[in-house]
């Protein structure tokens, strides 16, 4: 049988995270150990941690963040594979199951990762991750088999920088593509998109296989959404600048490299104009290339740069019929 151990950072999570461990304990193919390492929580969280029963491991570390914290607890795992689970989240009875069996269908992938729906306050109706997936990202790969199964192979990377569908959640590595990629950089622990930097490691080094089932659920909490995703699309542009000047994205990859950097400013200035953020808006675009900008966007820009009260004249809602700018 295969010996996964399933790693999970948490902080103040002690109304929530039991309803995770429910979920992980009732796996069809039991993990053999839940690694737990608490961020520093300020809330109950140990107390209901320990109360459960079963082969749960928990650690207590200072507050370092949510990447870090789950670096530690990674490196703390025992077993060849390791599963993340976020502590919110839920993973239906067969998510480690299919694990196993896609592995067995595709023995030398060694990063596995799965579609996944959303629940909670914010949750999307029918949403599932495999829906956000743009045209054209599946070219070039085989078609999925009757179970759902797709192999990748190695040699991934530019498709993900193009897009990358993985969450933590959702995902399966073995213990040595985590070791030789480099695994986790504790330096984007508190980003918002820090886990994107783990895949793109990962999927560098080793290879990729998915499974079209979804076999576990995101919990979506209440927010400003738009906010939010300008946020992460400027960390993750940052992030990208720092991998190219850390030089471990070999030079075959610089055109998608270039290609993300630009892509994810752009989508930070789209989300800055929904939230009337223009200098935010014009700082990202001014580093990118025009020819990435579209012609809707550049006009948006236009309107950004004029003053305040006559954009907010432009972009009142237009009661005659004819749409708003």
């Amino acid at each position: 049988m295969l010996e996964i151990s399933v790693a999970i950072a948490t902080y103040n999570r002690a109304h929530l995270i039991g309803e995770t461990i429910g979920a992980i304990l009732a796996q069809a193919l039991p993990p053999t150990e839940i690694v737990i390492v608490d961020d520093g929580s300020s809330d109950d969280s140990e107390r209901v941690i320990k109360a459960i029963d079963g082969p749960i491991r928990y650690h207590r570390i200072d507050n370092v963040g949510p990447g870090a914290a789950l670096k530690t607890a990674i490196e703390l795992c025992r077993s060849d594979w390791i599963a993340m689970c976020d502590d919110d989240d839920q993973w239906f009875p067969n998510h480690l199951s299919r694990k196993a069996a896609l592995l067995e269908r595709h023995p030398d992938a060694e990063f596995l990762f799965a579609n996944f729906s959303s629940f909670g306050d914010a949750a999307i109706e029918g949403f599932h991750a495999w829906d956000d997936i743009p045209a054209g990202w599946w070219d070039g790969l085989p078609a999925a088999d009757a179970d759902g199964f797709r192999y990748f192979g190695p040699d991934q990377l530019a498709r993900f920088l193009d897009y990358n569908p993985v969450f933590p959640t959702a995902a399966m590595m073995s213990r040595r593509l985590y070791e030789r990629s480099g695994g986790i950089d504790p330096v984007f622990s508190r980003l918002g998109c820090w886990d994107a930097h783990m895949t793109w490691r990962c999927v560098l080094h080793g290879a990729v296989a998915s499974d079209d089932t979804i076999t576990a659920s995101t919990r979506r909490h209440a927010g400003n959404f738009s906010r939010q995703r300008s946020r992460v699309n400027i960390e993750r542009a940052s992030m990208l600048d720092r991998a190219r000047q850390d030089g471990w994205i070999p030079a075959k990859y610089h055109v998608a490299l270039e290609r993300a950097i630009a892509a994810s400013r752009v989508d930070a200035a789209s989300w800055a104009w929904l939230e009337h953020d223009y200098r935010t808006m014009r700082e990202q675009l001014a580093r990118v290339p025009a020819a990435q900008i579209d012609r809707n966007l550049r006009l948006k820009a236009m309107i950004a740069r004029l003053p305040a009260a006559l954009v907010n004249r432009l972009r009142a809602p237009d009661t005659s019929g004819k749409g708003a700018a």
